[in-house]
């Protein structure tokens, strides 16, 4: 299996952070506002992120649901491959780390992207993975 990308400076944004950046937490907006001068392309997000936003109750308002994927359009999604399934599914056995945060996990390896995540210790113990939180 062959990585996607050797970039060092690609980031893969946690659900976490979109959640405080749609309350409209301080620290959220001003960290997502640091983004607007640098290459988009490098800001990614999980398939499996998106689906959490969007199980959130507040989605049940089109006009939240619409917000929620105007945001997210404007980043980098990253589609769950089989590579980053298998990938998951070994963290998740391995590691006892939650499927979805699996998944965000996988997906950070396997793009050789640092995660952003208010979480780090939902991430703590997987090799190679360089998390750190924002903020």
């Amino acid at each position: 299996m062959e990585d996607q990308t050797t970039s060092s400076e690609l980031v893969v944004i946690d659900s976490s952070i979109f959640i405080d950046y749609l309350r409209q937490y301080d620290q959220a907006v001003s960290f997502m506002a640091s983004f607007t001068s640098l290459d988009m392309k490098q800001v990614f997000f999980s398939a499996i992120t998106e689906t959490e936003l969007l199980a959130g109750k507040s989605c049940n308002d089109t006009v939240v649901r619409s917000i929620v994927l105007r945001m997210l359009s404007s980043l980098v999604k990253i589609e769950v491959t089989n590579q980053i399934a298998l990938r998951a599914g070994d963290i998740c056995r391995m590691y006892g780390v939650a499927l979805p945060d699996s998944i965000i996990a996988a997906s950070a390896l396997v793009y050789k992207a640092e995660l952003l995540t208010k979480n780090v210790k939902d991430f703590t113990g997987i090799p190679g993975l360089r998390v750190r939180a924002p903020y």
